[in-house]
Order: C-alpha cells, then structure tokens, then sequence
C-alpha cells in the first residue's frame, strides 16, 4: 500500500481508478480525455468501462476504455441491466469511481462487496435527484432510500453542482467527503470552434433559413414530452402576435418530433424550423451563433452551457425536474418564469424589447461561459479522487 508524503499526497506508484458508465456520450469525451491527462500527472491511470462504443468522429479517443456486454431487464432506457465482466475487469483497483443511480444492478452488487474489490469506492452523480420530486412514488421512495444508505458509507461522493453537494452535507455527510466538480462540457473546444466560422457561411446559413432580419430563438435537446416543446411553440405562436420578425431553431429528434411539426402546421408557425439531431460541434456551432435566446421551458441540463459558450442568455420556467446545471443560471444571465404559456411567451419578448437588457445578459451569459472550464471542472474531479484515496489509505494505514 502507498504511503504519504510530509505534504500529504501519495507516493509515485501508479494508482489504478475505473470509472463506470453506462455509456461514453459525445460530451464527456473531451472530459475523459482531460482527466486521463491530469489523472497520469498525479500518478494515476484512469480506464472507463461502458456498455458501448462512443459515437466519435476524426481521431481515436485520447484515454483507453472497455466496452462490456450488457444484459438488459427491459426494453426503454430507464430499465435496469447488468454489466457483465464488470467484476473481473475493476477487481484489485485501488479506486472505483461508480454512478451514484440504481439501473447498472452490478453497481450494488460490487458496493456490498466492495473491500474485495478496491481500495477506495466514490460514487459520482447529481447529488440530489431532482426526477424524484417530479415523479415521486414508493418505488422512487425505496430507490432514494437505498441511495442514501449506499451513499454514506463510501469513501466520498462527487457532485455535479454545489447544490448536490450542500444537499449530502445537510443528510449529514462530513464536508470532506463530499466534492463537487462543477459539470460542464467543451467550453474552450466551442469556442476555438466559433471563431472559425466566417460571415459569410452565417450569411449564407440566414438565407438558406430565411432569418435575415430575424431575431432567432433555439432550443437544443431531445423531443420527448416532459421537454415541453409543444408549450414552446404554443408560447412562440403568442410571441409572433407582438414580435412578429422572430424565428425559432429547433435542434433535436425524439419520439415527439413528428405530433411537434403537426403541431407547427396546425399554429400556422413558418418561422419554426426543425434541423434535427446534430451533435458535431463543428456542425451546430453555426446555429448557435445565428442565435439570440436559447428557449429550453424544461428539463434544463448541460444545454445551458452549451449556450453560454456562445454568450446566450436562456429562458426557461419554474416545472420541477430541472438538471442541476440549472445552477448555473441567474438573473443576469437568464430568465425563470412561470410555467404558463402567455408569461413565457412574455418572459422572451421583454428581453427581446429591451436592446440594453439583451445585450447585459449576453455579457453575462459568455461570463459565466468562462468560469466552466472542462479542464479546471477536470481537475476539480481529479483532486476529489486523490482526497478521497488518500483519506482511504490513510484510514486503512
């Protein structure tokens, strides 16, 4: 076993962390990568075990990962399964990094028998399930209760956001063994992007859109029903009535997307486009920057700063369910209204109306866009587990 040093850090010798994921989305790539960086500059070899392989593009991944079989009980994405060779693939590391949710059974299995197979066990999660609060159940109930438990005795607890962090320490977790990280995405990556994109692709964009003139609105996520996209469009059809030069990007497939364009045509909404999922920065940076707002009425997650990488303010509303990185937003840099079509429709036009508001919380909104560095979120991860390990090993010592 490593011992410390006088300043309080671990000796050299390679320490082994896997992290579970069910899957390696887009997003966290660049994250992945970065924290494999810093992870080997502090004597630490990071390998990611999914279910799939990462949708990528261009070049290999810049940290190594596993894919393992997976065994399904269901058939949506919120059914349980099993990880199978999870146990052969992460016994005798010294840190397991492990999603704080109940879906991947083998997650508990290996908790319950944990000193067996690492040194060292964090869960990383949200913290505070803000779903639960939406749909609240006896299920739902004996899930968080076993989370809670579960929870307590591990070696610490990374969160997205500081509010899932102060809600652990007010269930009476010590303040060191609970660490936020500050979730985010490629902010630096988006915005190296951006400052490649000329005007005349924009101007050509404009035409090809029919937004010349325009002030533009954009909404970005996956078209299911607790997104709210047809209260979106309801409150857009208000909008026109008072600010008739607006357009609105929708960027985004799912299950709803088919009844969302009947319910375009039904509004009489010319304005409305739906571009589809995108998900190559490369790709959607353009809309981004043809727009003004972003328009999210629910379940607002890393979206938020995916727009603030390109100074947009966002609008969105009271509904319960919210991500945690709704956090990130404030009265300078966004708007919360009501959840009723005619306050959001107003919510949009009153920033909109007002060219000096607009333009402050453009300001405000690329500002907080800076302090959601992936690197500095990365290394923030990164110290949480070398606190939590060394915490560990001088426990055991």
């Amino acid at each position: 076993m490593p011992s410390k040093r006088a300043n309080g850090t671990l000796t050299p010798t390679t320490r082994s962390v896997a992290i579970i994921q069910r899957e390696i989305p887009h997003y966290r790539i660049r994250f992945f990568e970065e924290l494999y960086a810093q992870g080997r500059s502090e004597g630490y070899e990071i390998l990611v075990c999914a279910t799939s392989h990462p949708i990528q593009s261009g070049n290999a991944l810049a940290f190594p990962y596993r894919i393992l079989p997976v065994r399904l009980f269901g058939n949506s994405k919120s059914s349980a399964y099993w990880m199978q060779g999870l146990e052969a693939t992460i016994s005798g590391t010294d840190v397991v990094v492990a999603p704080q949710e109940l879906q991947c059974l083998t997650v508990p299995y290996l908790w319950a028998k944990r000193k067996r197979v690492c040194k060292t066990w964090i869960w990383w999660g949200h913290g505070y399930n803000h779903q639960a609060s939406v749909h609240s159940s006896v299920v739902t109930s004996a899930k968080e209760a076993v989370k809670r438990f579960m929870t307590r005795r591990a070696n610490g607890l990374i969160t997205y956001t500081a509010g899932g962090a102060e809600y652990w320490r007010q269930q009476g977790m010590p303040e060191d063994r609970v660490i936020p990280y500050y979730n985010t995405i490629d902010v630096e990556g988006l915005r190296k992007i951006r400052a490649e994109i000329t005007e005349e692709q924009l101007a050509c964009l404009r035409q090809t859109l029919a937004v010349e003139g325009k002030r533009v609105l954009l909404f970005s996520g996956r078209l299911y029903a607790e997104k709210k996209v047809d209260f979106l469009l309801r409150a857009f059809a208000i909008l026109k009535q008072t600010c008739p030069r607006v357009a609105l990007l929708i960027i985004g497939d799912g299950e709803e997307r088919a009844e969302l364009e009947k319910l375009a045509k039904y509004l009489e909404l010319n304005d409305v486009h739906f571009l589809g999922e995108r998900v190559d920065p490369s790709e959607t940076a353009a809309y981004f920057l043809l727009a003004d707002l972003m328009v999210i009425p629910s379940l607002v997650g890393l979206a938020i700063v995916h727009g603030f990488a390109f100074g947009l303010p966002i609008v969105t509303t009271n509904v319960a369910g919210h991500g945690p990185e709704v956090e990130y937003l404030s009265e300078d840099n966004g708007v919360i209204s009501s959840d009723n079509v005619e306050c959001y429709a107003g919510a949009i036009g009153s920033i909109l109306s007002s060219s000096s508001r607009f333009v402050s919380m453009q300001d405000a909104a690329a500002e907080t866009g800076n302090r959601f560095s992936l690197a500095r979120a990365a290394q923030r991860f990164m110290n949480a587990i070398t606190n939590f390990d060394i915490r560990s090993v001088s426990h055991l010592g």
